[in-house]
């Protein structure tokens, strides 16, 4: 007999939410077979049976748990079942969906209508929902942030607070550039963008400055990846993600990835490996009028990179992209020796 347990599934959260069990309590399961769903701050991440047996549920659908609590109970064939741990008591709303215990007695002491609450979008009704919904009819001047949006204020208050950020800037001129995503946009039938040459011009630099891939293990030791992992922002009006282009793929494939990706954010179907490994970042400010962006660097990161849109400059185009770097691993004059690599590949885009 052998216990399904809550992974750790990333740093910005201690809890999750059971959103559906994928095997019925009681149903025969094989090893590596999907069984549930766990939705973090971020993503939905499925769950597998670690080995063949029968599926004993511990918790409810739409339950709140934390990395380390048991989950299931998969008992071989022939093992008498242990007893269930009764399961979290949770509301449900008829027609609607699933409210979660704390989600409930908030809604209890708010006075909510029951209808208005099965007017939310969502599968399970948790507390900060409940909370969110509270401050859409209020008077007052107030609103509740979401999960996901306190997972990302979490990141940038320990960003701040660890590490020693410098910042330098650098000009561009991106004529060449976009004719090339102009040219490949037409051969290949698929949009290719200046981003997209970015990351590429991103990754090409890891062998050349490797510390700037680099994560610090402490005062004394940083470790350099073997490859590099660009992660991207994306950010279409649901929620800030940062999903991960691996290695060197060509042009094609990094268009194609982040359409794929664009597409997942529009719809929150992210899992959290496509988020997880990254060892630099790309921030991407596409607003016409943004000139220059300060990007935040992620804790364990030694440097973050922000592209501003495109000016007119006289007879060229030009791009300000600024790089914020961890002091303790590169000083400022890597930090222009790296922005002057990047800044050949982009003008001279037919090596990507």
């Amino acid at each position: 007999m052998g216990e399904l347990r809550v992974p750790k599934l990333n740093n910005n959260d201690s809890e999750y939410t059971l959103l559906e069990w994928l095997a019925a309590d009681g149903a025969p399961v094989r090893r590596d077979e999907p069984v549930a769903t766990l939705e973090t701050s971020k993503a939905v991440e499925e769950l597998t049976a670690e080995e063949d047996g029968t599926l004993t549920h511990l918790l409810t659908q739409g339950a709140v748990c934390r990395p380390g609590d048991p989950l299931a109970r998969i008992t071989c064939d022939g093992a008498e079942p242990a007893a269930q741990t009764p399961a979290p008591v949770l509301a449900s709303q008829e027609g609607g969906p699933i409210v979660t215990a704390p989600a409930q007695e908030l809604i209890d002491s708010l006075g909510l209508d029951p209808a208005l609450v099965r007017t939310l979008d969502v599968k399970v009704v948790r507390r900060a929902d409940v909370e969110r919904l509270a401050a859409s009819g209020s008077s007052a001047s107030q609103a509740a942030l979401s999960v996901h949006q306190r997972a990302v204020g979490r990141t940038v208050t320990l960003s701040h607070r660890t590490i020693p950020a410098a910042y330098t800037a650098i000009k561009v001129d991106v004529g060449a550039a976009l004719a090339l995503t102009r040219d490949l946009t037409r051969r290949l039938r698929k949009l290719v963008g200046l981003p997209d040459l970015l990351i590429a011009a991103v990754a090409s630099l890891h062998d050349r400055h490797p510390m700037f891939f680099a994560g610090l293990v402490d005062e004394a030791t940083a470790v350099i990846p073997e490859t590099p992992a660009v992660g991207v922002t994306i950010d279409l009006g649901t929620g800030l993600y940062v999903p991960v282009v691996r290695g060197r793929p060509g042009l094609p494939e990094i268009a194609e990835t982040m359409t794929a990706y664009r597409k997942q954010a529009q719809h929150g179907t992210f899992k959290e490996a496509d988020l997880r490994g990254a060892n630099i970042a790309v921030t991407l400010h596409h607003d016409p009028d943004i000139v220059l962006a300060v990007p935040i660097i992620a804790p364990g990161h030694a440097c973050a990179l922000a592209l501003a849109s495109p000016q007119p400059e006289g007879d060229r185009t030009v791009a300000t992209i600024g790089l914020a770097y961890d002091h303790r691993l590169n000083n400022g004059r890597d930090a222009v020796l790296f922005l002057h690599s990047l800044k050949e590949s982009l003008e001279s885009p037919g090596e990507l």
